[in-house]
């Protein structure tokens, strides 16, 4: 708790509520900005965590529902620029921070109330060479892959339903070259925790080795995206519309002493991506993102949020995809919609684990100010776990759906 106290301490006292920005000694301008958020939701059955992605097994619809209430999702944060002179390369740099550092919904820190633990989510600087088109980042970011978020304020951002992408400390490289940008990264990868049989016990059962080194990879993820910006001028002078390719690679592969059984391993984390951002109208923009890949779950719960160590062999093979539109209406009021859905492949499915999972939202949002705006929000989850056939367990023949709704009231107040 004192940890926390001082980390927001800090962050207040680097930054006042001025409009212009803090201009420290050694000449960085210093912003302060953030939100404060109050998620309050009912869900009609009791799950897990202070949010939901999924239907839970067992959830038959008539299980006591529960309330939550929650400012985990408030954020602090600052952003940096320079110093630099005349002919140097551009500074920048972003601390961001939030309190969902522990999801737990009943005893956060062995604290009361639900105001989860000081959780880091961005903090990298940047060097920027103007004349090149170059920007080199050092630090914690957002997937490179996948990049963009459904126009909704379910606090799961529907990871594992269909939206991949989460944050990881990287360096990345981006150059663009007009409205066309190419970025490239070598990211941290946590690698899963696994077993492998190394021969019998003196009673003739297998006996196994576990690694369970689960931060410790032998090397470094890489995630690429070629990605193209232009002016939608039939949407307004500022619209503009965005499309990207990318993908990633990771052995998976943890570092360990025991070099009999080194290259023992799981399969490799892999992934192709497309997402888009449309513009239609001036009022109604489009947005989307599609994947295909596998041994997802370290990449914002792909693959279902499994890992290999519910799997005898060979990788966990998904497709993912999801779709939005958000509007802005009269009477200042906006609104947002949209589905999207994961599944596996028939050779990844595992007995009682779930094989799809597809959720479908509204919400209509009021705007106080252009700053504070209350949104109520309906959430339907719908997720399908796999059963094995009785009499041939390589087979399944059916899915056991189970559904959950949520009905999110959400109130935001941004400042900067």
């Amino acid at each position: 708790m004192k940890k926390n106290i001082f980390a927001v301490a800090l962050l207040v006292a680097m930054a006042s509520a001025q409009e212009a920005p803090v201009v420290t000694p050694g000449g960085t301008k210093v912003s302060l900005y953030g939100r404060l958020e109050l998620n309050s939701a009912y869900e009609n059955d009791v799950t897990g965590g202070l949010w939901s992605w999924n239907a839970p097994s067992g959830a038959k619809g008539d299980a006591q529902g529960r309330t939550s209430l929650s400012i985990a999702r408030t954020r602090l944060g600052l952003n940096l620029d320079g110093p630099s002179k005349e002919g140097e390369p551009g500074l920048k740099g972003k601390f961001e921070a939030d309190f969902a550092g522990n999801s737990t919904y009943s005893n956060f820190n062995g604290t009361s109330g639900q105001n989860g633990g000081f959780r880091v989510r961005q903090s990298w600087g940047s060097v920027n060479f103007k004349d090149l088109g170059l920007t080199i980042l050092f630090g914690q970011t957002d997937d490179v892959v996948n990049p963009l978020d459904p126009p909704a304020v379910n606090p799961s951002s529907f990871n594992g339903a269909g939206n991949l992408g989460n944050r990881r400390p990287q360096i990345r490289v981006t150059e663009a070259i007009g409205p066309v940008e190419i970025a490239v990264a070598a990211t941290h990868d946590r690698t899963y925790g696994y077993s492998v049989v190394v021969g019998k016990d003196a009673a003739g059962k297998d006996s196994s080795v576990a690694f369970s080194d689960a931060n410790a990879p032998s090397g470094p993820a890489v995630q690429g995206r070629l990605g193209l910006k232009t002016p939608a001028s039939w949407a307004g002078e500022k619209a503009s519309l965005s499309f990207g390719v990318g993908g990633l690679y990771a052995k998976s592969e943890a570092a360990n002493a025991d070099n009999e059984h080194r290259y023992e391993r799981p399969e490799p984390s892999y992934m192709f991506g497309v997402d888009l951002s449309l513009p239609l109208i001036d009022i109604l923009t489009l947005t989307g993102e599609f994947f295909s890949g596998q041994n997802l779950s370290r990449y914002g719960d792909g693959s279902l949020g499994q890992s290999r160590a519910y799997h005898d062999d060979g990788g966990i093979k998904s497709i993912g995809w999801w779709s939005g539109l958000a509007a802005k209406l009269p009477a200042s009021l906006s609104a947002g919609a949209g589905v999207g859905a994961e599944s596996l492949d028939d050779k990844s499915k595992s007995n009682g684990k779930a094989e799809s999972n597809m959720f479908i939202f509204a919400n209509l949002a009021y705007n106080f100010t252009s700053a504070a705006k209350l949104t109520l929000e309906y959430v339907n989850l719908s997720t399908d776990y796999s059963v094995f056939d009785k009499t041939d367990k390589t087979k399944y023949d059916k899915s056991d759906n189970r559904s959950l709704d949520r009905f999110e009231l959400n109130f935001r107040y941004d400042f900067k």
